[in-house]
């Protein structure tokens, strides 16, 4: 499972705020593999990016910390930088 990023979003980063642009999920392509494969790999891309926003924004509250970038692991997807 590995998602890369579309052309049009070739340069984004890993997000470090879950509610500031995009995140390139949306867009990504599988590198081989099916349509239907890349469709679950989004499905649990996304999965990953959710558990992600609700701890980031939970550490945030808690401390006011919000450095934590998207999490590599489980996330399936490569950014700009990685």
């Amino acid at each position: 499972m590995a998602l890369a990023l579309s052309a049009h979003q070739s340069t984004l980063t890993r997000p470090t705020r879950p509610n500031v642009g995009a995140n390139g999920i949306a867009h990504a392509v599988r590198t081989g593999g099916t349509t239907a494969q890349t469709k679950a790999d989004r499905i649990v891309t996304k999965a990953a990016w959710v558990v992600w926003s609700d701890a980031w924004k939970a550490t945030y509250r808690g401390s006011g910390d919000h450095s934590t970038a998207f999490t590599v692991s489980g996330s399936a997807i490569t950014y700009a930088g990685d």
